[in-house]
């Protein structure tokens, strides 16, 4: 009898030991799931001041400092896949890297493509008696943006257009006709009806 109980528990305490054993690499690899968001967020929320900003300070920054760290961190992140190669951590390793550059390359694709809709969004939620006092005349409301340095500078700025022609062909050199400037637009980006963001290059047209 005594032998029997001795038997039972040595069998129980085998099982207790393979429930262990096979349970960790799943318990190891749950360690590691908030890897790819923490990735994620660290991504966008640094690579979003570099995108929105042109100036020539945040230039210098963005490759003296920003880049070498990225550049850094994912390094460290494939030698720390290679060294977890044989465990299910390195799957969340492999994939926060791959989420991090990923969305640090969209960032800094996508949000100069939009962010001048957002903030004249903005502006113009807090502006509307400035647009109402700009809307039957061609004009410069305000300077909206400046980079580069001297002698190879940009600047751009919000303008009103009623005709809403300024992009058409023809239509610019008309509105710098009618705002008395022989300035050259570079490029000209519609906000809405009326309202466009103009760059000039090395030309100011205040």
């Amino acid at each position: 009898m005594a032998f029997g109980l001795v038997n039972c528990r040595n069998l129980l305490d085998k099982s207790e030991n393979h429930d262990l054993v096979c349970s960790s690499p799943e318990k190891e690899a749950q360690t590691l799931r908030w890897l790819p968001f923490i990735a994620a967020i660290a991504a966008v929320t640094t690579a979003t001041p570099f995108a929105w900003d042109k100036s020539l300070g945040t230039f210098l920054f963005l490759i003296s400092l920003y880049l070498p760290a990225v550049a850094l961190v994912c390094v460290g992140l494939c030698i720390w896949a290679g060294d977890e190669r044989k465990s299910p951590r390195a799957r969340s390793i492999v994939i926060s890297l791959v989420v991090m550059l990923t969305l640090i390359g969209g960032t800094f694709w996508a949000l100069p493509r939009v962010k001048d809709k957002f903030r004249f969004l903005a502006w113009s939620y807090a502006h509307n008696d400035a647009l109402r006092g700009f809307a039957d005349k061609d004009s410069v409301m305000l300077a909206w943006e400046s980079w580069g340095m001297a002698g190879m500078e940009n600047d751009a700025y919000l303008v009103s257009n009623p005709s809403d022609n300024l992009a058409e062909d023809g239509g610019a050199s008309e509105w710098l006709r009618h705002v008395g400037s022989n300035c050259e637009i570079v490029t000209s980006k519609r906000m809405r009806r009326g309202i466009y963001v103009v760059t000039t290059y090395n030309c100011p047209l205040q």
